[in-house]
């Protein structure tokens, strides 16, 4: 069935997205065009059926969603809205659609239960067709409870089942109630798990990626046992060495100089982008569009990789003037007979020193 008959018959239902307008039928004309009007990305494979028993039927899959959708209606307009939910994602699960996520969404907000209703509103935004009638009402309720709940934006690239607080996290991000929460996720055996503290309106990104393993330095050598009592003095005494010369390091105190103004860069410009992260962040807030969240979400990345960046060049620029910039070690002299007049500088110190 061509996409433009799907969309005139969900129409002329009444909009079949809604409660008690169209009902179970809008539910099975959306089914009849899912085979168009789903995604490539969301195709799953089908499953295939056990020895003796008989395949399973697309029709068997829309008669029990426009079960579970009338049921839905009925619940809904008891006031019982709790239920109403449950039977609309019964629903989407049995025959997946926009429409039941619209409804499911709306019950749950009804019910009390911003959280459920703000992650089905999100999903219902993600998976509707950009035309979908329901699309501005949807991205108005988000925008109204989002204040009130966290979001959790949860990297985890090459993890597999994925979860906040032991539910499956459906998406990138998942709104959470305010408080302490734990997404956890399992990449090659290991169990990840990372736990934040949210707060109403506040976004976190948390990173599901595990730790680089630790070097393990050289063997420190075990001391020599001492000396046996009456051992001749000449082995008891070996003759010593000088110690060599210590070698020079490599850079000089500029290149401290020149990565601490680099460093001063990028905090400056960390701290600019994230001034205009907030000014997004407002712009979403009076009017909750998935162009503004989308530009959002690229503002607060950018925030992310210039902290980031701004962290690891202070670190490095630590490190260097620990351990590689040569600070004026004054050289030891090469003969008695020569005389040299050397000037150190160091941390919190400047020392003059001659050899005559």
């Amino acid at each position: 069935m061509p996409r433009a008959a799907c969309v005139s018959s969900r129409r002329a239902s009444g909009r079949a997205g809604r409660v008690g307008r169209g009902g179970a039928i809008g539910v099975l004309l959306a089914v009849a065009c899912l085979g168009v009007a789903t995604s490539p990305a969301r195709a799953e494979a089908p499953v295939k059926p056990a020895p003796g028993e008989a395949p399973p039927r697309p029709e068997d899959g829309a008669r029990a969603a426009a079960r579970a959708f009338e049921e839905g209606e009925r619940a809904f307009r008891a006031g019982d809205f709790a239920g109403a939910a449950a039977a609309f994602e019964a629903a989407y699960r049995a025959a997946p659609h926009a429409s039941p996520l619209w409804n499911a969404a709306r019950s749950w907000h009804r019910a009390g239960e911003i959280r459920r209703a703000a992650n089905l509103y999100a999903r219902y935004l993600r998976e509707a067709p950009p035309d979908a009638p329901d699309r501005d009402a949807a991205g108005a309720a988000l925008g109204q409870i989002a204040p009130r709940l966290g979001r959790l934006d949860v990297y985890a690239p090459g993890a597999r089942d994925v979860r906040v607080d032991d539910a499956p996290a459906e998406g990138a991000s998942v709104y959470v109630n305010p408080g302490s929460h734990v997404v956890a996720g399992e990449i090659d055996g290991q169990v990840l798990r990372r736990t934040e503290v949210i707060g109403a309106g506040e976004v976190r990104s948390v990173a599901l990626v595990p730790a680089a393993p630790r070097e393990l330095g050289p063997a420190t050598p075990a001391p020599l046992p001492p000396p046996a009592a009456g051992a001749p003095a000449a082995r008891r005494a070996a003759p010593r060495t000088p110690a060599p010369p210590p070698a020079r390091r490599p850079l000089s105190p500029a290149a401290v100089i020149v990565g601490a103004a680099v460093t001063a860069l990028g905090a400056g410009l960390t701290v600019a982008s994230g001034l205009d992260t907030l000014a997004a962040r407002d712009a979403f807030d009076a009017a909750p569009t998935e162009e503004n969240l989308a530009v959002g979400r690229r503002k607060q990345r950018r925030t992310n990789v210039l902290l980031g960046a701004s962290i690891g060049l202070g670190a490095l620029t630590g490190a260097a003037a620990i351990w590689l910039v040569d600070w004026g070690t004054p050289a030891a002299a090469s003969s008695p007979a020569r005389r040299a007049l050397a000037l150190s500088v160091g941390p919190a110190r400047l020392t003059l020193g001659g050899v005559f």
